[in-house]
């Protein structure tokens, strides 16, 4: 599968996220408004909303996107706010890529930590075995956060930078 790669959104890439993010049959319709609400930022505002991408698109079909960007009052903080897949495509290895690219993205900018908060339901079960093989640390669990019975999961990775003095 020949895949292409790209950090600009389109205008037409609002309703591709939206039927990716249905077909994968996790998120609430709030939570989609939610992730097209950034990419309309994003599309007003470019990267100075703080907001990055990737789309992962193969014959101009989006097959995937990444969201992530900066955390807010920290110094070298970053957040993965939204990653999705097509269903049809997941466990292929896309969902891989487009985090590996945005691992490489922070680190290039400086970050040292990436943040993941997910779901404890166990729909959200693949969701965070994939995190734990990306090599991130589940390190805190806040019960009841999103509703009764759904806990919102944290997970960490550190990345070194190679502008980093090693003691």
């Amino acid at each position: 599968m020949k895949l292409n790669y790209r950090n600009q959104l389109k205008k037409t890439d609002i309703d591709a996220f939206y039927e990716i993010l249905k077909s994968t049959g996790v998120f609430y319709d709030f939570e989609i408004d939610v992730a097209l609400e950034i990419v309309n930022t994003f599309l007003a505002e470019g990267e100075s909303s703080g907001y990055y991408f990737y789309v992962a698109e193969q014959d101009g079909k989006v097959l995937g996107y990444i969201n992530f960007g900066p955390t807010p009052c920290t110094r070298a903080s970053w957040d993965i706010y939204w990653i999705a897949v097509s269903k049809e495509l997941q466990n292929q290895g896309l969902g891989s890529i487009l985090l590996k690219m945005a691992e490489n993205k922070i680190a290039e900018m400086g970050g040292e930590n990436i943040w993941v908060e997910t779901s404890s339901r166990p729909d959200y079960k693949p969701t965070r075995k994939f995190y734990i093989k990306m090599e991130y640390e589940r390190i805190s669990e806040l019960p009841n956060f999103y509703a009764k019975g759904d806990n919102k999961v944290i997970f960490v990775k550190h990345i070194e930078n190679e502008d980093e003095e090693i003691d």
